[in-house]
């Protein structure tokens, strides 16, 4: 029997795969995909990590983006500012017009805004961002010959002198504390006579260090190299300027009410830069960047011009009282307890310092004591006399400024102890008269105020429960308040807008007319009551004027950044979310 093979068929379907095939390609197939999808999203994060160190918000101002590109471009135009200065520095002392000791001392303030460099970019760009804004707002242009004169200043080394001065301050009165009209006519004739040594011949270095009152006196009122804008009183320091070399000044009174007689020995005329171009493209950054820059700088002095002109003109003004209390210095003491006090002392024959080492016999004592028991008599049936007598008739002369108010007292506090232990005694009432209390400098007429307690704050809030009427505010403030105006009843005279910085400025402006405000407490100040007395349009004093000058800007931009809506994406406000 013969056998054949039979044949096998196919089955249909499956197109020539089997299983196998099939999977392992539907495998590769996902592999691929994947590792495409993986391309494309590594390349999705390359391209918007690229955007983000480029473009992304470093800050937003106002809804305006100041990218990481704009922060670090600016931040090499500032670190070229800064390697500018060190080497001025480091010129200025090479020549001997700066000593070593300043040199150091301005080539650390350098170092030190280095260090915070990226920082205070940051919030550079935002100010100019939101000035910018502001600028437009008050119809202030920057134009090219404006961002010119900025690159000039920066470029140029100002004009310095090298400068002496002879200066005489009036003395307070021995007897009253205060300076007077004849204390200064005593000061202005000394400078008058001095100057007239000068003319005669007399060497300057004879009649500074006879004559001047300054610190610098034993250096014959050496000031060494200085630029007109050095920080002295103005009027002074443009006489310097102005007069021929080793020629004195004529007598000077200062702002300040100090005579003062000037002199220059030597003279740097300014000088110009003709490099400082080369210098920043050398530094690989485009001058054209350089000079966006500095049109910032003469932006931000055009807008001051125009607020501080605007502050100068008639304004709504308003008549305030002011009681301050300082904030207590308690970083030494810790958690001791501390008391508040004001007195009256009545030395033997008006001498505290003689009173020391003057025998407890000598009729002296005896007429002081009877002075301190009059006074208190008197001060028991009239409280509220004690702030004027103690102006009037303490032998303590800083207590006829302050009314004899004194600084917290502590237990660890120097100084006489029989006083101290009178006013840290138990059992002390707020207000409370202390019959006199003999001391090693004389007998002590003392009002114990209050303690410490849970603050001045808490203890404001109390005095405004009480003013109910401008009589005893005024009474309130010649009681408590620390402020030269205390005299006169807490009388701060009349304030205009923008005169004080932001949290007194609302204060006194958002209370209503014959109201008191809020108590507002200013770190590292104190805290302050005012009642609003009157309102009027007013033109500025010269007083308000030179505040304005000093910090009417500052104050004014400090408002416009508080409401203006900022967000810092890096740095050291990153995560705030709000304003600047």
């Amino acid at each position: 029997m013969t056998f054949r093979a039979r044949r096998v068929a196919r089955r249909r379907g499956r197109a020539g795969w089997d299983a196998g095939d099939r999977r392992n390609s539907l495998i590769n197939a996902g592999f691929f995909l994947a590792i495409g999808i993986s391309v494309l999203i590594l390349l999705g994060y390359a391209a918007w990590s690229w955007y983000d160190t480029h473009f992304g918000a470093a800050a937003t101002v106002e809804g305006k983006v100041i990218t990481k590109d704009d922060l670090r471009n600016r931040i090499a135009i500032e670190n070229f500012r800064l390697d500018y200065v060190e080497s001025r520095i480091q010129t200025l002392m090479a020549k001997g017009r700066m000593t070593a000791s300043d040199g150091a001392q301005q080539l650390d303030f350098v170092s030190q805004r280095r260090q915070q460099l990226a920082d205070l970019t940051l919030q550079r760009l935002v100010d100019i961002s939101l000035m910018t804004k502001l600028a437009a707002e008050n119809g202030v242009e920057v134009t090219p010959a404006d961002v010119d004169a900025q690159v000039t200043e920066e470029a140029t080394e100002p004009a310095e002198r090298h400068s002496w001065m002879i200066e005489v301050e009036p003395s307070p009165d021995p007897k009253t504390g205060q300076i007077g009209d004849e204390q200064k006519r005593t000061a202005l004739g000394n400078a008058q006579r001095a100057l007239a040594r000068l003319k005669h011949g007399e060497s300057w270095d004879d009649v500074a260090k006879t004559v001047s009152t300054s610190g610098n006196a034993p250096q014959a009122g050496d000031l060494g190299w200085i630029t007109k804008d050095t920080g002295y009183d103005p009027k002074f320091m443009d006489a310097v300027f102005a007069s021929p070399l080793n020629q004195p000044t004529d007598v000077i009174t200062g702002d300040d009410g100090t005579y003062r007689i000037g002199r220059a020995t030597e003279e740097a005329a300014a000088e110009v830069d003709p490099t400082l171009q080369t210098q920043v493209e050398d530094a690989k950054i485009n001058f054209a960047d350089f000079r966006a820059a500095l049109s910032g700088d003469a932006l931000r002095k055009k807008l001051d011009d125009k607020i501080v002109a605007d502050l100068g003109k008639p304004g709504t003004q308003r008549h305030v009282l002011e009681i301050k209390l300082p904030e207590p210095n308690t970083s030494s003491v810790g958690t001791e307890p501390g008391v508040k006090t004001r007195w009256i002392v009545y030395a033997p024959d008006d001498d505290m310092a003689k009173a020391r080492t003057l025998p407890a016999d000598d009729p002296a004592w005896a007429a002081a004591k009877a002075q301190a028991d009059a006074a208190y008599a008197d001060l028991k049936a009239h409280p509220d006399k004690f702030d004027a007598t103690a102006r009037a008739g303490t032998d303590e002369l800083s207590g006829r400024d302050t009314g004899g108010k004194q600084p917290w007292i502590y237990p660890s506090t120097p100084i006489d102890t029989a006083i101290k232990n009178a006013v840290l005694a138990d059992g002390l009432q707020d207000g409370q008269l202390l019959e006199p209390v003999k001391g090693e400098a004389g007998y002590y007429v003392i009002q114990y105020m209050r303690g410490l307690g849970e603050g001045e704050d808490t203890y404001l809030k109390t005095l405004k429960d009480k003013a109910t009427d401008d009589a005893t505010f005024r009474q309130l403030a010649i009681d408590n308040s620390e402020t030269e105006g205390a005299k006169d009843g807490g009388d701060a005279g009349w304030i205009a807008k923008d005169q004080l910085d932001e949290q007194l400025d609302n204060a006194v402006f958002g209370t209503a007319i014959g109201q008191n405000s809020d108590v507002v407490t200013v770190s590292g100040d104190g805290s302050y009551l005012y009642r609003v007395l009157g309102e009027e349009t007013r033109q500025p004093t010269d007083e308000q004027l030179k505040i304005f000058k000093d910090s009417g800007f500052n104050n004014w931009y400090t408002r416009q950044k508080e409401a203006a809506k900022i967000t810092y994406n890096i740095g050291t406000n990153a995560g705030t979310g709000g304003t600047g």
